[in-house]
């Protein structure tokens, strides 16, 4: 049986697409969002500016599927530490917790630049706002709201704690943090932990 061209497209080399959108997000993390032009965007992606406006016509147009992209990236990071992980109730939730803590893919440099730049449309944020609040409810269902809504906002606060750099963990002590997430993703009952 002979695949279509489609399907052989999207297993070789990457599309001028993706390519322009991993050029978007490595500027963003080298020098904010602000700083990228079109033109410096279809230089890193080795694109002529028409290539790139053939895609994208508009900054916020590119910032949006930047976005868009950058979900994607982190729902395979999600996805990745599910597979290393036995089936069962909560298997999504600690993959989230751990694609999170782990920041595997290097992300977390561009979502800081991102979040800071505020300059962002609605229209571009709209990706990450869908994100954020499609990501939660298969977790409630999964393994209850209570315990779902604990892991995901000590995750989301240990993040942010992280990319603004204003964590007061050691590396030792957000380890610790990180197994009590998993373990009350698990149903384990909080307790008292002296990490030291």
């Amino acid at each position: 049986m002979r695949e279509s061209k489609a399907t052989n497209s999207r297993r070789g080399r990457p599309s001028a697409r993706d390519k322009i959108l991993d050029a978007t997000l490595e500027l963003i993390g080298d020098i904010g969002v602000p700083a990228v032009t079109l033109d410096g965007v279809a230089a890193r992606a080795g694109v002529s500016k028409g290539g790139l406006l053939y895609h994208f016509r508009f900054k916020e147009q590119l910032l949006a599927a930047a976005n868009e992209h950058l979900v994607h990236r982190r729902m395979a990071a999600r996805e990745t530490e599910a597979t290393r992980l036995p089936k069962g109730r909560g298997r999504q939730l600690k993959a989230y917790v751990l694609a999170s803590a782990n920041n595997s893919h290097g992300d977390d440099q561009i979502s800081t630049k991102l979040l800071v730049a505020g300059s962002m449309t609605a229209e571009a944020a709209e990706p990450i706002r869908r994100y954020f609040k499609e990501r939660f409810p298969p977790f409630a269902d999964d393994v209850g709201f209570e315990r779902a809504a604990l892991v995901h906002a000590a995750t989301e606060g240990l993040w942010f704690m992280d990319v603004l750099g204003l964590s007061p963990f050691s590396a030792k002590q957000r380890a610790q943090l990180v197994k009590t997430i998993l373990s009350i993703a698990d149903g384990a009952t909080l307790t008292a932990v002296d990490p030291k």
